[in-house]
C-alpha cells in the first residue's frame, strides 16, 4: 500500500474499553498506520492507556457540541491529513491485516450501502401506502431533497451504515457538508444514536449521510465496501448490545478468540492492559459461550412466536 491512512474513532468513557480493542488491534493488525481517537471524558489514565500503543494519538473533543458522539465523527476525519482516512466506530475490532482493503478500489470512498431486505426492516414503521418496500419511504426521500436542496433526483434508493467507512482526502468538503447538515437538523442535546421524535432522521448521523449521498452534489462515487469480506482480514463491528467487554453476543463470539489472543499480545508486548471483566477471563469462555448461545435462542423463539401471533 503506497498511499498513506489514518484509522480514526471517536468516543465518551463508556467505550473506553472498545477503544482500548480497537487501539490494540490496530498496534498489533496493522502497526505503522496511525490511529487518532477523540474522546470525551477520559482521565489522564484513560488517555494515557490508549496512547500507549505506537502511532496511537488520544485527542479531545471540542467542549461546544454537546450532541452525541455519534454526531460529531467528522471531528475525527478532519483531523487528518493522509491521503486517505478510514472512520471505524469505538466499538470496531481489527481482524487480521486489512491494509490492503483498506484503499477504496475506486480510489475516492467506501461505504456500506444496505439490502432491501435492510432497508424494508429499517422503516419497517414509516412506510405509507404506495412506498416500496425495500426502498426509502417517499415522505423521506421528499423531505431529504428538501433539506439539502441541491439534487431533485436520488442518486440512492437505499441507505448507507456509518460504523466502517474510508475516503480520500479530497473529499473532506463533503465531510464538511455532513457536519453543517448535522448541525443545521439535529438538535443541539445529546439524544443517543437513535432519535425516534424524528422520523426522517432517526439513524441521526447516518441518515443526515444518506440524505447528502441521496441529494449532494459533492457527494464522492461510492466502491462496495471491502472491509467486511475477509474472514482473515476484517473489520469486526460489536455493534448490538450487550458490548462483549459487558457479556458476549452469539453474533460476535468467533471474535472471542481473537481478543483474548490480542490481549495476550498486549501484555506480552509490555503494554498495560485493564483489569478483565467476566467475559474476557479465559476460564469463563464455557459458561461466557452457553449464555450467548442462550440469549440468541431464547430472542429467536421470542420473534417466532410474535410472528405467530401476528398470524393469527
Amino acid at each position: 500500500m503506497n498511499e498513506s491512512v489514518t484509522i480514526v474513532s471517536a468516543c465518551d468513557r463508556n467505550f473506553l474499553w472498545g477503544a482500548y480493542l480497537l487501539a490494540a488491534s490496530a498496534a498489533r493488525s496493522v502497526p505503522g498506520i496511525p490511529v487518532h481517537l477523540l474522546q470525551t471524558g477520559f482521565s489522564e489514565a484513560d488517555t494515557a492507556l490508549i496512547a500507549q500503543f505506537p502511532d496511537v494519538r488520544v485527542l479531545p473533543l471540542a467542549d461546544a457540541d454537546p450532541r452525541s458522539v455519534c454526531n460529531r465523527k467528522a471531528e475525527a476525519l478532519l483531523s487528518a491529513d493522509t491521503d486517505y482516512v478510514a472512520w471505524l466506530d469505538a466499538d470496531c475490532f481489527i481482524v487480521g491485516d486489512i491494509r490492503k482493503y483498506l484503499i477504496p478500489a475506486n480510489g475516492e470512498f467506501q461505504i456500506r450501502l444496505r439490502e432491501p431486505w435492510e432497508n424494508g426492516w429499517v422503516w419497517r414503521n414509516h412506510y405509507a401506502a404506495g412506498d416500496t418496500r425495500g426502498e426509502l419511504p417517499r415522505a423521506v426521500l421528499e423531505k431529504w431533497r428538501a433539506d439539502v436542496g441541491q439534487l431533485q433526483t436520488p442518486r440512492l434508493q437505499t441507505t448507507c451504515v456509518t460504523n466502517a467507512f474510508v475516503l480520500h482526502q479530497r473529499h473532506l468538503g463533503f465531510i464538511r457538508e455532513w457536519k453543517a447538515q448535522i448541525a443545521k437538523i439535529i438538535p443541539p442535546v445529546n439524544a443517543g444514536v437513535v432519535d425516534n421524535s424524528s422520523p426522517a432522521y432517526f439513524m441521526t448521523d447516518e441518515s443526515i449521510l444518506s440524505s447528502l449521498l441521496a441529494f449532494s452534489n459533492a457527494a464522492p462515487p461510492i466502491a462496495e465496501i471491502r472491509l467486511n469480506r475477509d474472514p482473515a482480514a476484517h473489520v469486526a463491528h460489536f455493534g448490538a448490545n450487550p458490548k462483549p467487554w459487558k457479556r458476549w453476543r452469539k453474533g460476535t463470539w468467533y471474535c472471542h478468540r481473537h481478543v483474548l489472543e490480542t490481549l495476550d499480545w498486549a501484555k506480552a508486548s509490555g503494554f498495560s492492559v485493564p483489569t478483565l471483566p467476566w467475559s474476557f477471563r479465559r476460564e469463563n469462555g464455557i459458561p461466557a459461550y452457553l449464555i450467548a448461545t442462550g440469549e440468541d435462542w431464547w430472542s429467536k423463539a421470542r420473534a417466532a412466536a410474535a410472528g405467530i401471533l401476528r398470524k393469527r
